[in-house]
């Protein structure tokens, strides 16, 4: 398999935010005036990344694929998110139906003073339907006569990108490929985390339960703690799991160092008085 076409199908695999993460990531690589755009601290006003001093804005969408019982139920999904977006961009929402000119303040935060938008991109983890086309065009040319157009011109682009598009829009080397794959690594953990049974926590429930005995006017805080151990637990065995069935070798090596660091640890405990102060120093 080619790299493009082996970056396309990582591409097409992950969702949410970790699609959005990548494509930014992507694009910072590739585009030297690529910004991805923070939503905090009151939303990114539409846009996930804007390049070109705020002359091209781009838009993410990463659908899971189990969101959807038919195709004709994704295409629907892609062609409402992305309308809904380019709704902030021109500054309009409905109102009883009825398309309105509203304020989007936060753009105005974003974009340098005086600029307007020429080409919008729509990036979208899965476009293997030209359906989705028609109702985002549309839209758009209705979007433009109602809007103000105060930050996006007139006569701006909107073009819709799967993963074979940014994949085979610029050149994809090994370092490339290796951090989607990590993306989609660190997703199948966490998925596999919410699925893993803890065997036989006694001992860790009954430290809680002193704690919480020792510090009553904690309660709360050592409930969110628990809760916040028992997740990471989780996630720490799923990874396990998870590098032992593909990385054997990098597993034994994990295994390896643990068991020096433990060893250190040990000894240094058993060297002094106050062994509780000495895991500071390894």
């Amino acid at each position: 398999m080619s790299l493009i076409r082996e970056y396309a199908r990582t591409l097409s695999q992950l969702t949410g935010n970790d699609f959005q993460a990548e494509v930014c990531s992507r694009l910072q690589a590739v585009i030297l005036s690529f910004q991805s755009i923070p939503a905090k601290p009151q939303g990114d006003a539409g846009l996930d990344g804007i390049s070109h001093n705020g002359e091209h804005g781009y838009c993410c969408y990463g659908p899971e694929p189990d969101e959807f019982k038919t195709a004709k139920d994704r295409e629907k999904a892609v062609a409402e998110k992305f309308k809904s977006d380019l709704r902030k961009l021109f500054e309009l929402d409905f109102d009883k139906r009825k398309l309105v000119r509203t304020e989007n303040t936060e753009i105005a935060t974003i974009l340098p003073d005086g600029q307007t938008i020429k080409h919008i991109k729509l990036i979208v983890n899965w476009f293997e339907s030209h359906r989705v086309l028609n109702p985002i065009s549309t839209a758009t040319s209705q979007y433009k006569q109602i809007s103000s157009c105060r930050y996006v011109d007139p006569g701006a682009s909107v073009v819709v990108w799967g993963p074979k598009d940014l994949a085979g829009s610029y050149a994809v080397d090994e370092s490339t490929i290796l951090r989607s794959r990590q993306r989609i690594f660190f997703k199948e953990v966490q998925t596999a985390a919410e699925h893993v049974e803890i065997e036989n926590p006694i001992n860790f429930g009954t430290k809680m339960a002193t704690l919480r005995e020792i510090r009553p006017q904690h309660v709360c805080a050592i409930e969110r703690l628990t809760a916040q151990f028992l997740g990471d637990w989780r996630v720490a065995l799923a990874f396990e799991r998870k590098i032992d069935e593909t990385l054997p070798s990098l597993h034994q090596s994990l295994e390896d160092s643990r068991r020096r660091i433990l060893q250190r640890v040990a000894q240094l405990m058993i060297c002094s008085d106050t062994p509780w102060a000495e895991p500071k120093t390894c």
